[in-house]
């Protein structure tokens, strides 16, 4: 599948389950252009919400995962709240994404 069908299908799938004030962005290989085939699609999920629960893998992560089963693709979903995410403390792995980051749902 080409990379602009993979992003609709992340969209598609974000505004199905992810939470009103939710973002989600895409980092890493894809979102700098340095990807490879077999490359994985790194998403960083910013939920709207006080703390996260283990029930919210089922709910947020996982239909990005059970997507790239269906079609063939590596998605690999990571869950932050935005309080987590904005205030920090700000590790490496921050920055990084900061950087390259594409943002496919939502506004800060």
């Amino acid at each position: 599948m080409n990379n602009s069908k993979v992003i609709d299908s992340i969209k598609q799938v974000a505004e199905r389950v992810l939470p009103k004030g939710s973002l989600l962005y895409l980092y890493g290989s894809r979102a700098r252009g340095d990807w490879h085939d077999g490359s994985d699609w790194d998403l960083l999920l910013i939920l709207d919400k006080p703390r996260l629960e283990h029930e919210d893998f089922n709910k947020y992560s996982y239909p990005f995962v059970e997507m790239g089963w269906d079609i063939g693709e590596d998605i690999r979903p990571h869950a932050y709240t935005k309080q987590e995410w904005f205030d920090g403390p700000h590790a490496m792995f921050y920055y990084n994404v900061e950087e390259d980051k594409q943002v496919l749902y939502g506004t800060k």
